[in-house]
Order: structure tokens, then C-alpha cells, then sequence
């Protein structure tokens, strides 16, 4: 199974110092993957056809030595299907090759956050089969243009049916009955599974923790509900975070968490990083679903991290924004 962490969110990409922190991290906990897709990226997605300047892939090169050293995959994705013709797969073709030869053997092409107009059918199967066919060496998957059960069911058309027919060796990452999913129960999975043939392997693409969708806010929390990895019903999972790294670092302390059935309160994970009392009292804020009314215990906590709290993690929480800081003194100035 793989497990790890996707650099695959909207906004400001990571530098190489920070990658490396999250593969050392990875490292630590015992996870085995990395796949980069950061959309801020121009040669993955708006301009995939073109190369990758010569400095950058230098870079790559130090990330991917650093990545081996740790025992560290990489998943490697090109994300073509906005602009995706099939006249085009030599463009594709060559960029594989090009990162196959910097020992590359893991690589991901996405469909994913494409126009309705472009959800091609046939177009993507058959790019995926061409892939199969001229890298036979090579481990592929995909992420599909419908890639959580909400999305399939308000469709009205036969695509996943239509790309499910790609050779079975080709998972495809999936994020759950929503694009944003915190439950990963057996019978969860199980309903997932029931769209696709039998051997078809999933791999969760977990939304969990990302906050491209609402910035400023941060996302921490358990997982709502998690499979027993002994059963094997998916073939991997992945967090795609916030692009912030420390606030990543802790993303990945709670998978490690889940897939050891640790049982190790969030609050503890918390109090471990150097979190204030008063910023563990308001955790619940710190979750997908939330209630914008403050207690006055919890108005009293604010006023002591806004005015005498100054922690390395402030700026993520307090300041993240003006607005968000004119939120908190809001809600104080209502006690």
C-alpha cells in the first residue's frame, strides 16, 4: 500500500527546502510516497507540452536524490486534459521520457478540474493506453475528471464506465463521496468500489487538510472514519495538504495516526508541536465543519492569542490575513 503526501493543490508551490522536510517527515513515519502535481506549476499543467527549464531540473534531480535516500517514491504527474488532443501524445510522450531517464518510474496523468467540454470519453482512455503501450515499464495511474462518487452521480453520462475499460494495472485516485472526504469507513469504500470493475485498484486522494478552497482557514482534525488497512480494499493513500509546510508536517503526524490505529488524540499531537492551551481549547475550530459562535471561555482564549501569544505558528492561525484577524476581534469585542 502506498501512503504519503500529494504537492497537489491550488496556490503558492513549496520550495525544495520545504519538499525535503516533508519527504524527512515522510521518512519518519514510515510512509513510502510523494506525487508532485503542484497546479501552480506551469510545465505540469497550463503548459505542460514545454520543457522544464535547465535550473529546474537540476533541482529535481537534488529532490529525487534526496527522495531515494530516504526510501521515498516519487509519482511524477502531467496534468494535460485541458488542452489535451490526441495529436498531442507526442508532447506527452516526450516529457515522459524525459523524467524516465532521470529514474522516474512512477508517473500520474490527470484529467482532473478540466471544462465539461473536455471530459473526453474515449480521448483519455485511449491517451492512457498509448502510455501502456510505449513506456511498458513504467507504472502509471490516473486521476479521472469525475474522480469522487458526487460527481459521478450527477454526471448523466458514461464516463468513468468509458475509462474504467483502461487495463486494469492503471489505479485511479479517487477522493470519496465528495471531493472533500474525512470518512474512509469499510462501508464507505465498499460503495466506491461498487463503480468500477472488481480489480480495478483505488487510490484515496485525501482533501482532508487542504484549504486551497477556503483560505485563510486551517484544517486540522482526525479523520472521521477510517478503513482497517489490513483489509486491503484500496491500494493507497495520499494527503494533499495546504502547501504549508508546518501546518503539513502535522497533516502527516495524523495519517500516521490513522494507519497505525494509534488512537492518539488530536490534542496531544497538538500539544506536542509547541500549540498554546488556549489554541488546543479551539481545535474544533480548526475542523472542515464549524460553528462561527464563541463561548465566552473560547472568547477569552482568542483575546489571549491575538494580544499575548507571539508563537512561530501565529501567523498561520491569527494572521493569516487581515480578514481573518478582523473575524477574531469581532467575535471578541462581543463578550
Amino acid at each position: 500500500m502506498i501512503t504519503g503526501y500529494i504537492e497537489g493543490y491550488y496556490g503558492v508551490e513549496l520550495s525544495w527546502k520545504e519538499r525535503d522536510s516533508i519527504i524527512s517527515k515522510l521518512r519518519q513515519v514510515g510512509c513510502n510516497t510523494y506525487f508532485y502535481c503542484p497546479k501552480e506549476d506551469p510545465y505540469h499543467r497550463v503548459r505542460w507540452k514545454d520543457d522544464y527549464p535547465i535550473d529546474w531540473i537540476e533541482d529535481f534531480k537534488k529532490f529525487k536524490s534526496n527522495a531515494d535516500s530516504a526510501g521515498i517514491d516519487i509519482i511524477f504527474g502531467i496534468s494535460p486534459g485541458a488542452s489535451l488532443e490526441l495529436k498531442d501524445f507526442e508532447h506527452l510522450e516526450r516529457k515522459i521520457a524525459i523524467f524516465k531517464e532521470l529514474s522516474i518510474e512512477n508517473f500520474c496523468i490527470l484529467f482532473d478540474d478540466i471544462p465539461k467540454e473536455k471530459e473526453q470519453f474515449s480521448l483519455h482512455r485511449e491517451v492512457l493506453e498509448l502510455c501502456l503501450e510505449k513506456f511498458p515499464n513504467i507504472n502509471f495511474s490516473c486521476v479521472p475528471s469525475q474522480y469522487c462518487k458526487h460527481m459521478f452521480e450527477n454526471s448523466n453520462n458514461s464516463y468513468l464506465e468509458e475509462l474504467d475499460k483502461v487495463d486494469k494495472s492503471i489505479p485511479f485516485f479517487w477522493t470519496g463521496n465528495q471531493v472533500i472526504t474525512s470518512n474512509y469507513s469499510d462501508k464507505n469504500i465498499d460503495s466506491w468500489k461498487e463503480l468500477f470493475r472488481e480489480d480495478r485498484d483505488l487510490i484515496i486522494w485525501d482533501n482532508t487538510f487542504a484549504n486551497d478552497y477556503c483560505v485563510p482557514k486551517i484544517v486540522l482534525q482526525n479523520f472521521d472514519g477510517f478503513f482497517s488497512k489490513d483489509d486491503e480494499k484500496v491500494s493507497g493513500f495520499l494527503l494533499n495538504a495546504s502547501g504549508i509546510e508546518f501546518i503539513d508536517l502535522i497533516a502527516i503526524e495524523i495519517l500516521d495516526n490513522a494507519l497505525k490505529e494509534k488512537q492518539i488524540m488530536l490534542d496531544d499531537i497538538l500539544k506536542d508541536r509547541g500549540f498554546p492551551k488556549e489554541l488546543i481549547n479551539l481545535s474544533h475550530f480548526l475542523k472542515i465543519n464549524i460553528s462561527s459562535s464563541f463561548s465566552d471561555v473560547e472568547k477569552k482564549d482568542l483575546d489571549f492569542l491575538l494580544w499575548n501569544w507571539n508563537g512561530k505558528i501565529k501567523k498561520f492561525f491569527i494572521h493569516t490575513s487581515i480578514n481573518s484577524t478582523k473575524f477574531l476581534m469581532k467575535q471578541i469585542s462581543m463578550k
